[in-house]
């Protein structure tokens, strides 16, 4: 098994007290959901009698999409069948005498249920103080706790200061199997004063407010869209991930609904044809960033795409329009919703939005900019 440093100080300090609480606070990149499934992996294929192993999340499409995957990884790097060992209907895997399951949050018959030995609460800062003391009480030993630092929450309020604890601080530093491509992109921010404490230096940022913050899941009695007109937008990668989403407005009752599609760096133009194929038809409307025009052009021979035209509005006015606009996802958006969590102004005066977290939203932006023709605003613009 590839360990990180960050696996081994979680190691040095559950062995040292099995019943303990461990907070993780780290950047992009550290390794610190990884190494703590390893750990629980090793954990419960070591145990000589059954023990119960739970990790959460806010939601299971945003585990599924992360901690899901990397645990599979892990399962598969070490030999196991994973079919052998996984019930995919209840979100758990057998491993050895001992059973790990995930499940989000907002299943509260899972949080208001049986009791466990372990607990790993992925990405803690988007949950509430009450549902981690209702998931603690009902834990008998270890608590482990993830999160990036993107500003001061219950666990620097209610657990650092008042109970035992070991805290576990990692950056991209400690991740030695890292790309030279990644730790590039992590650099190539170091500018972004707020973006490079929190995801450079894993220290606690100081975020003023997220720009959309008017978003939810789509509920499970509501339908996507419904009877609405759709469409996607496309954001260009570059250096950064292709982003591709599905959109339906509703002008009426201000709401927008998206959905994620694509989220995916390092596509040749072949590789990214295919995965706008798997999603649009030849008559679906794509609305795309202008700044690669000799992409758009050689997709305009399969699609129906066209590029957005940046005169129509500004990022600050277009901006302050959507944010009059309740923003519905679906729950298999995780990266969309990673966004909306994290998406902030860098100048908030000037209007200028942190250049960070916005590659789903400028591709949503795009589709609103162009539903926007012909509305009361775009005739104000003159």
């Amino acid at each position: 098994m590839e360990a990180t440093n960050v696996l081994l100080r979680n190691m040095a300090a559950y062995n040292e007290n099995e019943s303990g609480l461990f907070i993780n606070q780290g950047g992009t990149s550290s390794t610190k959901t990884y190494s703590i499934l390893q750990l629980l992996y090793l954990i419960a294929k070591r145990s000589k009698r059954r023990l119960i192993i739970s990790v959460c999340s806010y939601a299971l499409p945003h585990l599924r999409l992360g901690a899901v995957r990397d645990f599979e990884k892990i399962l598969s790097d070490e030999g196991c069948n994973i079919g052998e060992i996984r019930n995919k209907t209840e979100n758990i895997y057998e491993i050895g005498n001992s059973i790990i399951e995930f499940f989000g949050t907002d299943n509260l018959a899972k949080v208001h249920g049986p009791r466990r030995d372990i607990l790993f609460i992925n990405e803690a800062n988007h949950i509430k103080y009450d549902i981690y003391i209702q998931l603690a009480i009902r834990t008998r030993a270890a608590i482990f706790i993830d999160y990036n630092p993107t500003m001061e929450f219950w666990v620097h309020d209610e657990i650092i200061p008042k109970e035992k604890h070991v805290f576990i601080k990692s950056t991209y530093r400690d991740n030695p199997f890292l790309d030279l491509a990644t730790i590039q992109r992590i650099e190539a921010r170091r500018n972004n004063e707020n973006w490079w404490r929190v995801y450079g230096e894993g220290e606690v940022g100081q975020l003023e407010g997220t720009i959309l913050s008017n978003w939810r899941y789509l509920k499970k009695d509501e339908k996507w869209g419904e009877g609405l007109s759709f469409g996607f937008g496309l954001d260009f990668g570059f250096n950064d991930p292709d982003a591709l989403v599905k959109v339906a407005i509703d002008n009426r009752t201000k709401k927008m609904y998206w959905d994620e599609k694509i989220y995916k760096d390092g596509n040749s133009f072949e590789q990214l044809r295919l995965l706008v194929a798997s999603h649009c038809t030849r008559n679906d409307s794509i609305i795309a960033d202008c700044a690669d025009a000799r992409m758009i052009n050689e997709l305009k021979k399969y699609f129906n795409i066209k590029p957005i035209i940046k005169s129509d509005g500004t990022v600050s006015e277009v901006l302050k329009l959507m944010q009059d606009y309740e923003h519905i996802l679906t729950p298999t958006s995780f990266n969309l919703a990673k966004e909306f969590n994290n998406y902030i102004w860098n100048d908030k005066k000037a209007g200028i939005p942190m250049d960070a977290f916005n590659h789903l939203i400028d591709a949503g932006r795009y589709r609103f900019m162009n539903a926007l023709k012909g509305t009361s605003y775009q005739k104000w613009r003159g």
